[in-house]
């Protein structure tokens, strides 16, 4: 389960007076306020931070009374056993522009001020993380476990750059980035299960070629397309045969891209490519051969010749002229 820690970001458009339950009424001017909270209870991180972004439900926590008026922009969370809403709302209201406004707002159950921060203007992205990462520096896991939540926030809302730089972040963390990496694949954002199909080409692990083969099934074809990019990348021999399939699509750039995949992985590619060349749709042994005129196996040469005499696809007998003349044997077949 996902216990652990976390941040909400809200706006609040203009000035309300509010009252919080037993806390009493308070005056919360307009501006960006953040919370600091845990879930370490049934559910965990996901269930909470789903139970905030909720309008309806009744009230329990400080925080419910506030949301109703507010807008949630946007959260910052951790796993981690370690519990860090104080450190962290204590951290943020030493952040420039921080002011508690309602003492013990949401920090009943404990020594500090509040729980609840305010800021005329949002405070920058990176001090934020800069911020949590600081006051848990003395945790080298838990600092850890925080860079690689913050890349991967950023590999879900970030614009195409900071994703890129996400993705090469990612990568270097390795298998500590994994799980979440493979949880991303099932995100409900297409672009997210894009990018984290791309991010674990890079990693260049081989665990992660099972979970790119069963994302050739994805129901959106860009995802498909990046599984198939991402499992070249991998030279994943066993993905050959999934690759082929995708040869059939009616995707031009996923068939061109699983075709170019199949290239990448070579030779040990070469068998599945070489059945594939008497598939009934045209278009598969197209790209089957254009495949094997990348590759250039002499284990193709038999098969090839086949095609490039008798196959009914000009475009299928062209790629293999094509693999015969970078192999120097096309004269000798024209010869005989």
């Amino acid at each position: 389960m996902n216990k652990g820690s976390y941040l909400l970001g809200m706006w609040l458009h203009k000035k309300l007076d509010l009252r919080v339950g037993r806390l009493g009424s308070f005056i919360f001017p307009a501006g960006y306020y953040v919370y600091a909270g845990s879930a370490h209870g049934p559910g965990g991180l996901s269930a909470r931070l789903a139970r905030h972004r909720r309008r309806e439900k009744r009230f329990h926590w400080h925080i419910d009374y506030l949301l109703i008026h507010a807008r949630l922009i946007e959260s910052w969370s951790i796993i981690s056993k370690q519990r860090l809403e104080c450190a962290w709302a204590r951290a943020v209201a030493k952040m420039p522009g921080a002011r508690i406004l309602v003492p013990r707002f949401g920090a009943s159950d404990c020594r500090c001020r509040a729980h609840l921060i305010h800021f005329s203007r949002p405070p920058w992205a990176a001090s934020m993380t800069t911020t949590l990462q600081n006051c848990v520096e003395n945790d080298g896991a838990v600092k850890h476990d925080l860079e690689t939540d913050r890349w991967l926030r950023i590999l879900i809302d970030g614009n195409e750059e900071a994703r890129e730089e996400a993705a090469q972040a990612l990568s270097a963390i390795g298998e500590t980035a994994m799980p979440h990496l493979l949880k991303l694949l099932h995100h409900a954002d297409a672009d997210a299960r894009c990018w984290a199909a791309w991010t674990l080409a890079q990693t260049a692990l081989p665990q992660a070629i099972a979970p790119l083969i069963a994302a050739l099934d994805d129901g959106d074809g860009e995802v498909r397309t990046c599984a198939a990019l991402a499992l070249g990348e991998l030279r994943a021999a066993e993905a050959a045969p999934a690759l082929i399939g995708q040869l059939e699509s009616a995707n031009g750039l996923l068939t061109r891209c699983a075709a170019d995949a199949l290239a990448k992985i070579g030779e040990k590619a070469v068998p599945a490519l070489i059945k594939a060349l008497k598939h009934p749709q045209n278009q598969v042994r197209v790209w089957a051969t254009r495949a094997l005129s990348s590759i250039g196996s002499e284990a193709a040469v038999e098969a090839l010749c086949q095609v490039y005499l008798y196959d009914k696809s000009y475009l299928a007998q062209h790629y293999a002229q094509e693999a015969l003349q970078k192999m120097g044997l096309l004269e000798m077949i024209i010869l005989e």
